[in-house]
């Protein structure tokens, strides 16, 4: 079971790393433009910019690439095994859901009064992985590599992940908060 989850973990990389790229390279335009939705509040906020979306997918795509060369490296074979145009839909996918899925979270975060850097339970941890593995389940190789079992795998191990990682990088002061 550990060999599972070890192997949905790397897999999902490509999905899990966008948004740190999204942080270190966001700032510039905010995807909203700073225009309010029917309810007065802000569409996403100014945490949701061009440069970061566009830097996750980018970022995500980098670290997956980066994994291919390693597996190839070391005689692993996961992401190696796809040919490439399949690896890098998936990737794509992965990342661009996982972008995608952030931004709706945001949203649904400002619907619900919840300002920048909040915390918002469930949405903050799992909205980014639905939508990746809704873009992602449109490629053939998603399915290689998920059925039922490492769906519920990863759906249970993100949240912890996500906290554990996001409380990391509080103790180090990379962040604000830690969550």
């Amino acid at each position: 079971m550990f060999e599972i989850l070890l192997k949905v973990i790397w897999i999902l990389l490509p999905a899990y790393t966008p948004n740190n790229f999204a942080v270190l390279l966001g700032g510039l335009k905010p995807m909203d433009f700073g225009k309010k939705f029917i309810d007065g509040r802000r569409i996403f906020g100014d945490g949701k910019t061009f440069s970061g979306f566009f830097g996750g997918i980018l970022g995500g795509i980098l670290v997956a690439n980066v994994q291919r060369v390693l597996e190839i490296l070391f005689n692993v074979r996961i992401f190696s095994s796809l040919p490439y145009n399949e690896f890098f839909y998936l990737v794509l996918a992965f990342t661009f859901g996982s972008m995608l899925g952030d931004s709706v979270g945001s949203f649904f975060k400002r619907r619900f009064g919840f300002e920048r850097g909040k915390s918002f339970p469930i949405v903050d941890q799992l909205t980014f992985l639905l939508f990746a593995f809704a873009f992602a389940s449109l490629t053939s190789a998603f399915w290689e590599f998920f059925g039922f079992l490492e769906i519920a795998l990863a759906l249970l191990v993100t949240p912890v992940l996500h906290l554990s990682v996001n409380f990391l990088a509080y103790k180090m002061k990379l962040k604000e908060v830690p969550w």
